[in-house]
Parts: structure tokens; sequence; C-alpha cells
């Protein structure tokens, strides 16, 4: 039996993890872009450090200007972690380049640029992040405007490496995002598997409720319809047991079990729509009557194909009287075009009717009914299950027979129903 606990509690599992992983990368993406924003705002406060320097030298170009906003550069490139730096005018012409004299500066801007040939200096703060031997490092553009902010006279183009520090912290905080969003995350999940669980457990119960309000439903119409044609209840119990018998030996899955089961006991539903002076008449019924007789079938989908639930049922009501060579009624249906569980039920069926006393007969024997069933393969009956019927229906015949009354044998079909109409555990 499926233990609906242990689903839930892999499936929450699964989406405890499947949603850390999810909030990981994203915690990621969210760090990664910190280190965008990093650097825009590193181009811009460099960019806004050199301005006013620059504006006296494009404004006033002199010898001593350009030295001014060369030592402001290298004073940059002592105090700050920038390897290099360049300033362009307004035409792109280099005014100046600096650089860390311990670095090699020309392979690590080759490498830069060989990894964004595209990146140009379009008057926009830019950037570009780039992992080179192991180290980071950042390019960064930014355009020089006039005192006015109105125009743009220059660009700044730094390359800088980010130390081992700001990158150990940078993961440290990624890392710490993550594995504090991943701990919400799972504790959230264990926090609501008890409560899922109560909840189970509540529409466990009202579904059990309802499951058996529905089986015996179709116990109480089976025993309505059996009582109004002069049967009993044993009737629809011993049809039912017999077919689910044959329908396991025949290896039916457990859908199709579960149909056969509503319609062994629904199978005669339709006789409510027949009058009581037919029904019960005591002699042979006229041509007529006996074609009334036949629509009861047809009464009894009517009455099922509206109800969601028992419409699996149909296929024994409408066609528990189709016979194999196609001469049973009442569409006259033969070999593979009848329903397997209308095939099986028809045996059940007679099996009973001949094994059992009737107002109008005695009981044939089990070896004289086996006969009869036998002498109608391939005529009335399907050879196959009338094969396979031979081989359980000795023992199946002795179980049902010592059985002491109706309750005893009720019991014994609630057991064998139990086995196809379950709630998950």
């Amino acid at each position: 039996m499926i233990n609906i606990n242990k689903i839930i509690f892999r499936n929450l599992i699964l989406g405890g993890i499947t949603i850390s992983i999810l909030v990981g990368i994203t915690v990621h993406l969210v760090e990664h872009n910190r280190i965008n924003n990093y650097a825009e705002k590193l181009a811009f406060s460099e960019s806004t450090k050199y301005s006013e320097y620059y504006n006296n030298f494009y404004h006033n170009p002199s010898i001593s200007s350009l030295q001014t906003l060369r030592k402001i550069v290298q004073n940059t490139l002592d105090h700050d972690l920038f390897i290099s730096i360049e300033i362009y005018d307004d035409s792109l012409n280099r005014i100046i380049r600096e650089s860390l004299k311990d670095k090699d500066i020309n392979e690590i801007k080759h490498d830069l640029d060989s990894k964004f040939p595209e990146f140009i200096m379009a008057g926009e703060i830019a950037h570009k992040v780039a992992s080179i031997n192991g180290q980071l490092y950042i390019k960064v553009m930014s355009p020089i405007r006039d005192k006015n902010k109105d125009k743009i006279i220059g660009h700044f183009e730094g390359v800088y490496h980010v130390s081992n520090d700001k990158i150990v912290e940078i993961r440290n905080k990624a890392f710490l995002s993550v594995f504090q969003s991943v701990l919400i995350v799972l504790a959230t999940t264990f926090l609501l598997y008890p409560v899922i669980l109560q909840l189970k457990k509540k529409l466990s119960i009202r579904s059990y409720e309802l499951l058996d309000s529905n089986i015996n439903t179709i116990k109480s119409l089976g025993s309505a319809i059996a009582k109004r044609d002069s049967d009993t209840n044993s009737h629809n119990y011993r049809v039912t047991i017999y077919s689910v018998s044959l329908a396991e030996k025949s290896r039916l899955s457990k859908s199709q079990i579960q149909a056969l089961i509503k319609g062994a006991f629904l199978h005669d539903i339709g006789k409510i729509g027949i009058s009581d002076a037919i029904l019960l008449k005591p002699g042979k019924l006229t041509h007529d009557e006996f074609e009334i007789v036949k629509q009861h079938v047809v009464l009894g989908v009517e009455i099922l194909e509206n109800n969601k639930w028992l419409r699996d049922a149909i296929d024994v009501v409408l066609y528990h009287h189709e016979k194999f060579d196609g001469s049973g009624y009442i569409h006259g249906l033969k070999g593979k075009d009848i329903p397997v569980n209308a095939k099986i039920f028809a045996i059940a069926d007679v099996f009973d009717a001949l094994t059992s006393s009737r107002p109008y007969k005695k009981a044939f024997s089990l070896d004289k009914s086996l006969e009869i069933l036998k002498s109608d393969a391939g005529s009335h009956f399907e050879p196959q299950f009338i094969s396979k019927f031979e081989q359980i229906a000795k023992e199946l015949y002795i179980e049902i027979s010592n059985l002491e009354n109706e309750r005893v044998l009720n019991k014994h079909l609630d057991s064998l129903i139990s086995r196809y109409f379950t709630i998950l555990n």
C-alpha cells in the first residue's frame, strides 16, 4: 500500500531542495550584481575625482595643468587598487597613461581587450569583469563632463585589481546569504510538514467517509433492485465476488475491477423503470413484454450516466446481456466488441443463477453448472474466460457455500472491496 506520508515528506524535501537551489542561484546573481554596482560606482567616483583637474587642463591646456592632472593620477595608483589609468580627450586622443611599475599592464590589458573587443568609449559609464590568471580585474570607463555637466570633454579608463581580501569578502557574503536563504527554506519546509500531515489526516477522514458512503449507496441500490425483483442481497454479493475473482485471474487492472464492482451491484438498476405487471409476472412473458424488459439496460445507463463516480459501471449495466456470438441484446455485439467487464460479469451472473435456488427452479450442482457454462463457450461466453473460470470455480464455490449467512457473506465482500477502494495512508 502506498504511504502518502512518505510521499508528502519526500515531495516537501525535493521541493525544499529545489527552491533552495533556485534561491541560492538568485542570491548568487544578486551578489554578482553587487560587483557590477561596485564597478559602476567606482567608475563614476574616479571620473568625478579627475573632473576638476581635467577641466582646468581642457580649458587652459598647459604643462603645469597637465602635470597637476598626472600627479593626481599617480597618487591614485599609489593609494588605491587601480593598476592602470588612462585619460582621453573628447577626440579620443590619449592625454595620460599611468600604471604600476610592478604589474605587467600590457599583458593584462591585452587579455582584457581580447575578452571584450566591443568594449569602447560610448559616452556612458561601462565596465567589464574578467578573471585573469586567477585574479579578478574590473575594466571601467566613464565620460568626463565639463563644469556645467552638459558636454563630454574627455574619457576615463581604468583597470582595477580586486584584492584577494575583497574577493574573499564578496564570496563570504554571498555564501552567507545563500546559506541563510537555504536554511530559511528548509526550516519552513520542516515546519510545514506536520501542518500538511494534519490537513491530510482530516482530508483522509472525509475521503474515507465519502468513499464508504458511495460504497454503501451502490450496495443499497443493489439491494433495493434485488428485493423488487424478488431476489436477495446474497445474489449481488455472490456475483460481485465471482466477478472480481475471475477478473483477478484474468489480470485486469485495479481501475477495471473497481468499475466491475460497481457494475456488479448495479447491473439491473434499470429494472426500476420496468412495471411490476411485467417484472413480477409469474408466467412466461410475451414477445412484446420481453422487448420491454430488454430496455432495462438502456434505462440503467440513463440512471447512471450523469453520475461521474458511477459512469464506469455502464459497461456492465448496458452490455451484460450481450453474447459472444452476437445473439444477445441490446446491441447484438459479438466477440471483441463486447467490453471485458461485461463478458466477465455475464459468466458470474449465469453461474450464480445456475447454482442458486429460484422460485421456478432448484439449484444445479457445481458440475452441472460448469457443464452448462462450457457448452455455451463460444456462443454465449468468451472461451478464454470460461477456461479461466473453470480453474477457480470449485474452490470459489465451496468458499462461498461455507459462508453461514448474508451478514458473513457481506463481511467477506467488504474485505474484497477494501483491496480496490482504499484511501492512501
